[in-house]
């Protein structure tokens, strides 16, 4: 029987070799939209943890040598418009300060009433205080107002270098509790005020006329009231 061969189509030979894939534009946009919506959250993560980030406790900001520097207890992120700083102004020549409600008001059980109306030899020692507190404050007698507070406040603050006068008012103090630790009374109190014209060099974490809620831990010491803390609340 005759052999036939079965002839073989000869096909072209193929290129095996994977081909090159382009991006579509699909592809482009989206890569684009990715990129661009990664740059906004880091830029809001970022603007968070700089600026929005609630304050628990007051930090001290840096500490520096020079005199006439805006430093002390407050610290604040934010940004606030000042009024120039004169350290030569009484303010108790002012007009529009001496017109403001200057007076400590003190809130108990619901019941609020001013300090101002008693003799200050009449009031409990802690609330006597807050008398020589807001002077110092109030007279820019930053040495004696750095004496209010306790050795242990320093190990975390820095205490002032300078402050003009302040024109404190709308005081407002509530007692929130009494108790004793380690032998020693212990007070803790919500105060507020307000600074009119406030020019950054003793509260830089409020603007002019506005105020914060700051809770003061207050330690009777062998007959003296000192500042143990001062803490934000988040609220503020």
């Amino acid at each position: 029987m005759e052999n036939k061969k079965i002839k073989v189509d000869e096909s072209p030979e193929l290129d095996t070799a994977p081909a090159e894939k382009k991006p579509s534009s699909k592809k482009k946009k989206l890569a684009i939209i990715i990129t661009f919506a990664s740059l906004i959250v880091i830029g809001a993560l970022s603007w968070f943890f700089l600026y929005g980030m609630p304050e628990k406790d007051i930090n001290p900001m840096f500490n520096q040598d020079k005199q006439d520097e805006i430093i002390g207890m407050y610290g604040s992120t934010q940004s606030y418009i000042y009024y120039p700083i004169d350290y030569d102004l009484d303010i108790m020549t002012e007009r529009e300060y001496l017109d403001l409600d200057r007076c400590i008001y003190y809130t108990e059980n619901s019941e609020t009433f001013s300090l101002n109306e008693y003799p200050l030899e009449e009031l409990d020692l802690d609330m006597q205080f807050f008398f020589k507190y807001f002077e110092l404050a109030i007279n820019g007698e930053y040495d004696e107002y750095n004496k209010l507070f306790t050795e242990e406040y320093y190990k975390s603050n820095e205490p002032y270098y300078s402050f003009t006068q302040q024109m404190i008012y709308d005081i407002r103090l509530e007692r929130l509790s009494e108790t004793v630790i380690d032998g020693e009374d212990v007070f803790y109190y919500n105060v507020s005020y307000k600074i009119h014209k406030n020019n950054g060099t003793f509260r830089n974490d409020i603007g002019s006329d506005g105020s914060k809620t700051l809770c003061f831990k207050l330690i009777d010491r062998d007959g003296k009231i000192l500042i143990d803390s001062i803490s934000y609340y988040q609220f503020n």
